[in-house]
């Protein structure tokens, strides 16, 4: 009777338990549902604000919502936009004249030189010894010479000794001009100032004729060139200004045309624009990409609107104005006639004044004679 007692007594106990957790699960369930209901009352709410603030910008007693730009005429410039290409005038390979080995380098790579300066010296010990001999025998037929020429003068001698004294210093002479060139050849001279940008050859090296010894750059100042449609040939001219820019430099520069090509690239149809630029600080480097702006047309005082809110139906190109009927503001639709378009500006021809009230938010909703309320932007 006592074991039955207690199981009896565990029983029970285990039954409270159960039923109190489900009590309390019930409890809960219902709390969240009341939460549910009253989070799911604040979305609807949320939906119908922002539905009512929405993109048709609609109001019930005042039509649709919208900005205003106040027209007025500018000054209006459009740009032909080419890719163009840094070259360095001054931009040589320098090469061997003569035959020999490379006994001197003056130089390397990297370095400034000077116009005139001596770059390199190739052997030239045997041209140095021959030139030493033909002037000791120049000297010798010099002597010669002046001693025949003044028996000749008193009609002393012969003239075949005269000639031959004569022939034999005229031609040690010429031959000393030769070998003097010769010496000259073997040493490599910069041509202008710049700088050593390549070495192909070093000391030590044999140079023939022709060869590759070194590439002399000078970028003080360079040139951009730009292929230009032909279409483009009767607006560009030599003189012209343009802004030259150059995207891996994040830099713009002002320039003007100094050559146009006279030929066109049967390839792709257009022909060369030339343009001289400083280059003070060797930002510049050859084959640096640029993107050059040509002027294409100009006006003064012109009625110019963003391109954007231009429209387009079956009867043509119109924008939308307002205007007021009856003590209402509505909408009116203009119809265009656009000349030149650049960087979102378009040029009116006809259809505007410049003094009208352009829609511009919200020009996608309104329509012809529709009521509507100007906002501030």
């Amino acid at each position: 009777m006592k074991y039955l007692s207690i199981l009896l007594l565990i029983l029970l106990a285990t039954s409270c338990g159960s039923n109190n957790t489900l009590e309390s699960r019930k409890s809960l369930l219902k709390e969240k549902k009341i939460a549910l209901e009253k989070l799911n009352a604040e979305i609807r709410i949320l939906e119908k604000e922002i539905d009512e603030a929405g993109n048709t910008k609609k109001d019930k007693t005042t039509g649709t919502l919208v900005t205003i730009i106040n027209l007025s005429t500018d000054n209006f410039t459009s740009y032909i936009e080419v890719q163009g290409t840094v070259k360095a005038d001054n931009n040589m390979i320098l090469t061997a004249e003569s035959m020999g080995i490379i006994r001197t380098m003056n130089v390397t790579e990297g370095q400034a030189v000077g116009a005139g300066q001596v770059i390199a010296i190739q052997d030239n010990d045997v041209i140095q010894k021959t030139i030493a001999e033909i002037k000791g025998s120049l000297e010798l037929a010099d002597v010669v010479f002046k001693k025949q020429q003044a028996l000749w003068e008193q009609k002393v001698g012969t003239e075949l000794q005269f000639l031959q004294a004569k022939n034999n210093k005229e031609g040690l002479e010429k031959r000393l001009q030769t070998l003097e060139s010769q010496m000259r050849s073997s040493s490599i001279i910069a041509p202008f100032s710049g700088i050593v940008e390549e070495l192909f050859m070093k000391k030590g090296q044999n140079a023939m004729p022709g060869a590759p010894i070194l590439r002399l750059v000078s970028t003080s100042q360079v040139k951009v060139l730009a292929d230009v449609s032909e279409s483009y040939l009767n607006k560009v001219k030599q003189g012209d200004a343009v802004k030259v820019y150059f995207p891996s430099l994040e830099k713009e520069m002002d320039g003007t045309i100094a050559l146009i090509g006279q030929t066109i690239n049967p390839e792709n149809r257009t022909f060369k624009a030339e343009i001289w630029l400083a280059n003070n600080n060797g930002q510049l480097k050859p084959d640096l990409l640029a993107r050059v702006r040509l002027k294409n047309y100009e006006k003064t005082q012109a009625t110019v609107i963003p391109t954007n809110i231009i429209q387009k139906d079956k009867a043509g190109l119109f924008v939308f104005v307002v205007d007021e009927k009856n003590g209402k503001t509505i909408a009116k639709k203009i119809r265009l006639k656009t000349g030149d378009t650049y960087k979102n500006r378009t040029e009116i021809k006809e259809g505007l004044q410049g003094t009208e009230k352009l829609v511009d938010e919200g020009f996608r909703e309104v329509t012809e004679g529709e009521e509507v309320k100007i906002i501030q932007q």
